[in-house]
């Protein structure tokens, strides 16, 4: 990432495409690949929730990211969580990323094993300490709340390696993390709805979302980006009017991701029929999630068409492609 530039960058969370066998749709993947560099993104936050992380294996995911990078070829950003069941993994993980190249490692704030404020801060300084690569700490919030604690977050700022924080808590829980933050360490809210108020009020200064990205965007039909630059341009009404046309898909969108994802159900199945209707390869999911029904398929579509989303193929184009 690029701290300090005058237009923020938007960076989204990517599903992993499995073909129908249950296998990695690597074609898939590069294809991906390239839509989101014509889409603009500065770069992509890999094997994550969004990307069914718990179902790959130590080797998939190694192999998600070099076909990722050996893709993109340094026109993207890349993004990859690394956490894993030992920190021996993990640091593994971390390793082979660095070689990749790829531009930070993203550690999961723990919500099992070491939890308390002292195990959390010696299980994050650990691992970080002893991979020499920009990291990005992903607190997702639980039913219990959010599991860092701000104290902890002020202690870990001190590690020159740590670049990024992105918190999916409320906004009180937000607040008080950005509050903590300390030596140029950055606060990433990854909603895109919220992104337009907390450039204003808080100075967010990179998305790094959720699929928004290019599920809303297609091409050169960016308008997050526009609203995005509008306002880094000091033309704050149009970028609102811009913000504003959003609105139905947002709608869309939180009725089949986020408050699924809000409720603990995970919405991969939704996020990955959205990509196969506008072009992008979305493929199957693997066990515990479950595709979605037909009649649960056809209401989606029915939704994307009622508000317009960039990009919907048509019946024929979805079979020939």
């Amino acid at each position: 990432m690029v701290i300090g530039q005058n237009i923020p960058e938007i960076w989204a969370a990517i599903h992993t495409p499995f073909e129908n066998s249950g296998a990695v749709d690597e074609a898939g993947v590069r294809r991906n690949v390239r839509h989101y560099i014509a889409t603009g993104l500065a770069g992509v936050f890999c094997n994550g929730l969004i990307g069914e992380v718990w179902s790959l294996t130590l080797q998939e995911r190694k192999r998600v990211i070099e076909v990722i990078a050996d893709e993109a070829g340094g026109r993207l950003g890349i993004s990859v969580v690394i956490s894993g069941p030992s920190v021996e993994e993990t640091v593994e993980l971390g390793e082979h990323a660095r070689r990749l190249g790829v531009s930070h490692a993203v550690l999961m704030v723990p919500t099992s094993g070491p939890r308390s404020p002292a195990q959390q801060l010696a299980y994050l300084h650990h691992i970080c300490t002893r991979l020499e690569m920009p990291i990005v700490i992903f607190n997702a919030r639980t039913a219990a709340g959010s599991p860092l604690d701000p104290v902890v977050f002020t202690q870990l700022c001190s590690l020159p390696n740590l670049k990024l924080l992105k918190t999916t808590g409320t906004s009180a829980e937000n607040a008080a993390l950005r509050q903590a933050a300390r030596n140029g360490v950055l606060v990433s809210d990854p909603l895109e709805e919220n992104f337009f108020g907390n450039m204003q009020r808080e100075g967010q200064s990179i998305l790094y979302a959720d699929p928004e990205p290019y599920l809303y965007q297609r091409g050169d039909f960016r308008p997050i980006a526009n609203y995005v630059a509008l306002l880094a341009s000091g033309q704050t009404e149009e970028a609102a009017r811009v913000c504003a046309s959003l609105a139905p898909q947002r709608t869309v969108f939180n009725k089949w991701i986020m408050d699924p994802l809000k409720s603990g159900h995970m919405p991969n199945a939704a996020v990955k029929h959205w990509c196969d209707l506008i072009g992008i390869a979305g493929g199957a999911v693997r066990a515990p999630v479950t595709p979605l029904s037909a009649a649960e398929r056809r209401e989606l579509e029915a939704d994307l068409v009622a508000c317009e989303a960039p990009g919907l193929l048509s019946a024929a184009e979805r079979t020939s492609s």
